[in-house]
């Protein structure tokens, strides 16, 4: 048995260990991962000569590494226990980070960002397992910190990528930092001893997932796909509705960025004193005040303050969405996070194309009306679960 200090088994306050660091350091890695892709793209198709829909292929294959992985990982963390999975997927980011920034030709990129996205995802669900278990009554707040952490790694690699090619070393050395960071992680804690998963045949993990949990997992839908949509048109707005030209629009797509930075580092303690429904709730109400304003808005200023406020909202909505999902089957995190690495990456998948295709057909303007759609959606999946989930007795109070 481990015995963990006060504050990491659930009592007393808050503390961050070792291994709540690691998790931490892991999380900035994959989001970097990610995120380099999108500032590195206009160049990367420029260097291999694809058009858009190529380059936007990319980020298909990305999302479709993590439902990939989501099908099978609930198999293999018995088997290979969290800490392999941990190092391995890591490692994984690191080879695949690397093919991207070496590859010559698309087939070749494109396979990167599958070894990306199928190795970051089962990194980010030990992750939320480990971190999870590690802080049962502090789940909410462990769980923020890491998509926190994340959210870091997003900002870092547009910074990153404008000083290479600045010095005109271009884009790929940009790809070398997931490769950097991870042997950084792998020197300094390699050592630290993961909370144990639970054992296949054991009946709690056997047992079907409960119908609260499935409809916590269906808010996941509609809020991955409300980030991702703003995430990826949210520059193009800027240029069609608010006039901006494009260097400036990409520079001014940081404000929604950096306001999924800084919600998540004040909902962090927020949550540290509130349920995680209610704290939902709120956050989705502010990011549904964002989203009306950015879509009712034609003005340079009024679109950027839109998109601040968007993210604000949208930022804390994965957190407690997963901090409520986990809390219902807190026997079996890594099966629940896996479950829900499907449904993210379906909607990354999903919900950027249709946006796409109905601005095509309606204009970027009328399109972007399915943001605050898709929000509505989050409250009413979140709340069917919330009832749904009343004695069921969850580890954390929703």
């Amino acid at each position: 048995v481990t015995h963990h200090p006060l504050g990491t088994d659930g009592s007393g306050a808050f503390t961050r260990d070792r291994l709540t660091f690691l998790a931490y350091g892991m999380a900035l890695t994959f989001g970097y991962a990610v995120a380099a892709l999108g500032p590195a793209m206009p160049l990367l198709r420029e260097d291999l000569g694809i058009s858009r829909t190529v380059g936007g292929l990319h980020f298909t294959v990305l999302a479709a590494g993590s439902v990939l992985t989501g099908l099978v990982v609930g198999r293999i963390v018995p088997v290979w226990g969290r800490r392999r999975l941990f190092w391995t997927g890591g490692a994984g980011v690191a080879a695949g980070s690397l093919l991207i920034g070496a590859g010559w030709h698309p087939t070749i990129t494109m396979a990167g960002c599958l070894v990306v996205g199928a190795s970051g995802s089962a990194t980010v669900i030990t992750v939320q397992a480990s971190l999870s278990d590690r802080h049962s009554s502090h789940r909410p707040v462990a769980l923020t910190e890491a998509n926190m952490s994340m959210s870091v790694g997003t900002v870092i690699p547009a910074l990153v990528i404008g000083a290479s090619v600045a010095v005109g070393a271009g884009w790929r050395p940009a790809f070398v930092a997931p490769a950097a960071l991870w042997i950084t992680l792998l020197l300094l804690l390699r050592s630290e001893v993961f909370p144990a998963a639970a054992a296949t045949g054991q009946p709690g993990h056997r047992r079907a997932l409960p119908g609260a949990y499935w409809w916590f997992w269906a808010a996941f839908i509609p809020a991955v796909g409300a980030e991702w949509s703003v995430g990826a048109w949210g520059a193009d707005y800027l240029v069609s509705v608010a006039g901006t030209k494009e260097g400036a629009a990409s520079f001014l797509m940081s404000g929604f960025f950096g306001a999924m930075v800084l919600g998540r580092f004040l909902g962090g303690r927020v949550a540290r004193r509130t349920k995680p429904f209610p704290l939902l709730l709120g956050t989705t109400t502010l990011g549904l005040g964002g989203a009306f304003l950015l879509w009712g808005s034609g003005s340079r200023p009024l679109v950027v303050c839109g998109l601040f406020v968007t993210g604000l909202g949208i930022s804390m909505l994965f957190p407690m969405l997963l901090s409520l999902a986990i809390g219902i089957v807190s026997d079996r995190p890594d099966v629940a996070a896996a479950r829900i690495s499907i449904a993210a990456g379906g909607s990354v998948i999903v919900a950027p194309l249709t946006l796409g295709a109905l601005a095509d057909q309606i204009g970027i303007r009328g399109a972007f009306g399915l943001v605050p759609g898709l929000l509505v959606f989050v409250v009413l999946f979140a709340a069917l679960g919330r009832r749904a989930s009343v004695g069921q007795e969850p580890s954390v109070p929703v």
